[in-house]
């Protein structure tokens, strides 16, 4: 049996990877992640992101989670989700040189069942060393068996209809034959009654699912805490609340996620996983659902940062991939001034070096003689066609 699925949305942050028909690869990719991981555990079969929001992951930053998330054992299987360019038509699937096309085979034929237009599977040699495999992702993943999935060609016109429409239908197929190549019992979605939750398919409304499955409208709504009737796909509704571990807490006035979060020591993420939040955004005397955990996890989340200099919330927040109204919520700030040596709960990361936030008084010149690169290096990296640069602008200098 595996040890568990890496699940891996290609690109992301100030890398869009492929662009096309009014399309980004990485949104793309990060819908078919986040879809593929929500499928797996709702399967029951142990699955682990590497991004689950619009991050920029630098390459040696994206295999070193690869291989940190079940400690680089052999028994995982990463599956990298990428979309194409090239105005070329069709899924394709690649697979490591150390590997047989089994699950490659697998996962293209699924894609192909769920309609989408079989282009190959195949490997792909390094050229200065045909012992390597050329993508990044396969060759550096350590013991992992991985495989790159291409879901279609963003340039192409049918293609991009395709994916707007029916990427889910094309990762439902690779989910099937993650399921089938790994033992685990696979039911389409929506079928998993025994567990207690529904996965919302396209044109679900409350109503209809609450007709479907005979349980009222209103219990649906205090079950999984919802706010409105709107759904989105692939999100999961429960039926039953039975964890014995689970309690209600009653948002107060100043209340924030991040405080709620560190009350009950339960991580964000799951905070609004629980309750189906799509956002941040809490109100007084709304119901929580809440499981409290033992040991502390705050330090596990966050790091403590000291303003200095020029600092602004707006350039904190882009250096720890964290939106504005987030930072403030998680520091309790009643308004949008810091003060030099004010210290701020942040999230834990490593900082990205290949890039840099412009600051209040830099300039090109400055920040290339700062970073020891000339300023038409800078400027070539970033495509600048001038020398002008704004407070909070993010600059690559590698």
């Amino acid at each position: 049996m595996i040890e568990g699925i890496i699940v891996d949305a290609g690109h992301g942050g100030i890398d869009s990877g492929a662009v096309g028909n009014n399309l980004l690869e990485k949104d793309l990719n990060l819908q078919a992640a986040t879809y593929m991981f929500n499928r797996l555990k709702e399967l029951g079969i142990p699955a682990k992101m590497t991004r689950d929001n619009d991050e920029y992951l630098p390459k040696d930053e994206r295999v070193r989670r690869v291989k940190n998330l079940y400690n680089n054992s052999p028994r995982t299987i990463l599956v990298s989700n990428h979309i194409n360019a090239g105005n070329g038509e069709g899924a394709e699937v690649v697979y490591s040189l150390k590997n047989n096309s089994t699950l490659a085979d697998l996962v293209l034929n699924n894609i192909g069942e769920a309609g989408q237009i079989k282009r190959k599977v195949y490997q792909r040699r390094l050229p200065e060393n045909p012992n390597l495999d050329y993508y990044y992702i396969l060759r550096e993943t350590g013991n992992t068996e991985p495989i790159l999935v291409e879901y279609g060609f963003i340039d192409n016109k049918n293609d991009a209809y395709k994916l707007k429409n029916n990427l889910n239908n094309y990762v439902e197929g690779v989910v099937k034959a993650l399921a089938e190549y790994t033992g685990y019992p696979y039911t389409p979605p929506g079928n998993n009654t025994s567990k207690d939750f529904y996965t919302v398919q396209k044109g679900d409304t409350l109503y209809s699912i609450s007709r479907r499955f005979n349980i009222p409208v209103d219990e649906i709504i205090r079950i999984n805490n919802l706010n409105s009737d709107i759904l989105s796909i692939g999100q999961r509704l429960y039926f039953t609340r039975e964890n014995p571990n689970e309690n209600i807490y009653i948002v107060q006035k100043g209340d924030t996620l991040y405080s709620i979060s560190r009350k009950f020591n339960i991580p964000v993420q799951e905070l609004k996983e629980l309750n189906n939040l799509t956002s941040n955004e809490i109100y007084p005397n709304q119901e929580l659902i809440i499981i409290e955990n033992e040991e502390p996890i705050i330090n596990d989340e966050y790091d403590i940062y000291e303003v200095v200099k020029g600092d602004s919330l707006w350039a904190i927040a882009n250096k720890y991939n964290i939106k504005v109204n987030d930072l403030i919520e998680l520091n309790n700030l009643t308004d949008l001034t810091i003060s030099i040596g004010q210290k701020l709960l942040v999230p834990k990361k490593d900082i990205d070096e290949n890039i840099y936030i412009v600051e209040k008084g830099d300039t090109l010149w400055s920040v290339a003689r700062k970073n020891n690169i000339s300023v038409q290096e800078l400027k070539e990296l970033n495509d600048l066609t001038s020398n002008t640069i704004s407070i909070g602008q993010i600059l690559k200098i590698k």
